[in-house]
């Protein structure tokens, strides 16, 4: 029986001695090469403003501030109608006296987007953000130094 242990036990130890592992690793590169695009969409709101109620679960308060917002806020476009964006935002937000978010009611009109399009690539064209002053004091100064 001592034999049987010992070799179901050397057994064992080979085994595990086989195994091997495995080492990965990665790197960053940043592209050497840009596509600019630029789309555009068109907003269709609604005009009637919604209201809606969330009691946001532990999970999501623990995500912070925005995280209950912007969860308050996805909730309520899927519960009115599957929007995609809520205009005119407005929240009011009630919290226990240590700060933890209870109740979050969002308020604004939902909208959808349609007519996606892309615009011209003429909007990717260096253009000058300003203008330099010309300043005809610094061609005298120059001019004088210059003699």
């Amino acid at each position: 029986m001592k034999v049987k242990n010992l070799i179901a036990i050397l057994f064992v130890a080979v085994f595990v001695a086989s195994c091997s592992t495995v080492k990965q690793s990665a790197r960053m590169e940043s592209p050497s090469t840009y596509i600019n695009t630029a789309t555009v969409a068109d907003l269709e709101v609604s005009e009637t403003a919604i209201t809606f109620t969330y009691e946001p679960s532990n999970a999501v308060c623990n995500g912070g501030y925005e995280n209950v917002i912007k969860t308050a806020v996805s909730e309520a476009l899927k519960k009115h109608g599957d929007y995609d964006v809520l205009v005119g935002l407005q929240y009011t937000i009630k919290q226990n006296f240590f700060g933890k978010i209870k109740i979050i009611t969002v308020k604004g009109y939902p909208a959808k987007y349609k007519n996606f399009r892309n615009l011209p690539d003429s909007i990717w064209e260096k253009t000058p953000l300003f203008k330099q002053p010309v300043n005809n004091s610094t061609k005298v100064w120059t001019s004088i130094f210059n003699k």
